[in-house]
């Protein structure tokens, strides 16, 4: 199974997000694949996902996202005084999983008692007949059943900047958003997940850490992630950084075999601190503000999340003047409703 590892850091200035490039194929024959982007970007946002597990389902949320997002960005641009807020994009993400959710719950509503979901909510049986005790108790065992198979199946992180703020989110299953994690470490996946969130733990990293200490732990969590078969070589590290601070700023990559990381690996094995100091943090920002690390995976959503907007609409220009949260109608988008 994949990985997927989300890190906030820097004084929550900095948010890395990482994924390895591995597709396996259960039940065929045939050698994974390797170079699947499991990485995602929603531009003009400063927002990026990671998936793990299912690709199908995963890909699947993201798209509905895409779409909600740029449901956002219209309505941003109708209202252009008013600003987007973490809440916006939590339940975007909510009304995405859930929508995916209930269309692989449908599906196998009508597979095994030959109705469609609605039909069986409103009591309504494929024979004419009315509701019975032996049908619902059926029907309320394939929901579950979906709900649980997917469990441990559908991961993302959604994470990056906006003028408002940070956003740092975690979906497991279909299970509600996760938000605000402390230590912000985020970590999806399989047994290769697990080995990463050791690797983290281990190094104590959290919000206070340095990008280049961060990064660091990163790259070796990424490294321990391997153990599972799985797992695959990641992509490129995307690093994101809001416009409100100094440069680099926006969504930047550092390549993930970069020979200063190999270095920093073998010098630094039982203690990294050392990589707090200012050196350290600035040989960061020249790799990934140079421009020579621009090989990476990226995966693009079937559904684009809009299109390009003026600067400083999104919080491009690092403005910091006031806002208000903008209202989005119900028949947009009514999963991201918030009052003036």
């Amino acid at each position: 199974m994949t990985v997927g590892i989300g890190v906030l850091c820097d004084n929550a200035e900095s948010i890395i997000l990482a994924g390895d490039m591995r597709a396996t194929y259960r039940g065929m024959a045939v050698a994974p694949h390797d170079k699947t982007g499991k990485l995602y970007d929603f531009a003009p946002f400063t927002l990026a996902a990671a998936i793990a597990g299912s690709t199908s389902s995963t890909h699947a949320i993201v798209s509905e996202l895409s779409m909600y997002l740029r449901e956002i960005i219209n309505a941003q641009i109708e209202q252009p005084n008013k600003y987007v807020y973490l809440e916006h994009i939590e339940k975007a993400l909510e009304m995405a999983r859930k929508k995916e959710l209930r269309r692989l719950q449908e599906c196998e509503i009508h597979a095994q008692l030959g109705c469609d979901l609605n039909d069986w909510l409103a009591g309504k049986l494929p024979t004419g007949q009315p509701m019975n005790e032996y049908a619902h108790k059926w029907g309320v065992t394939v929901l579950k059943g979906v709900r649980n198979d997917f469990r441990n199946k559908v991961g993302i992180i959604v994470a990056g900047f906006l003028k408002s703020g940070p956003v740092f989110l975690r979906g497991l299953g279909f299970e509600p958003v996760e938000d605000a994690a402390s230590p912000a470490n985020y970590v999806i996946g399989g047994l290769g997940a697990t080995e990463a969130f050791k690797v983290l733990i281990k190094r104590g990293q959290n919000v206070e850490m340095g990008i280049a200490r961060s990064l660091f732990h990163v790259y070796e969590a990424m490294k321990a992630a391997k153990v599972d078969a799985g797992v695959g070589d990641p992509a490129s590290y995307i690093v994101m950084r809001p416009w409100s601070v100094a440069r680099p700023q926006g969504m930047l990559r550092f390549h993930p075999d970069h020979p200063m990381l190999k270095q920093w690996s073998k010098a630094y094995r039982r203690d990294s601190s050392p990589l707090e100091i200012p050196w350290a943090n600035n040989l960061i920002y020249h790799g990934i503000s140079s421009g020579k690390n621009q090989e990476y995976s990226m995966a693009r959503s079937p559904r684009p999340c809009g299109r390009i907007v003026k600067p400083g609409m999104f919080g491009q220009t690092g403005e910091t003047s006031g806002g208000q949260p903008f209202a989005l109608s119900k028949e947009a988008f009514p999963s991201v409703l918030l009052t003036e």
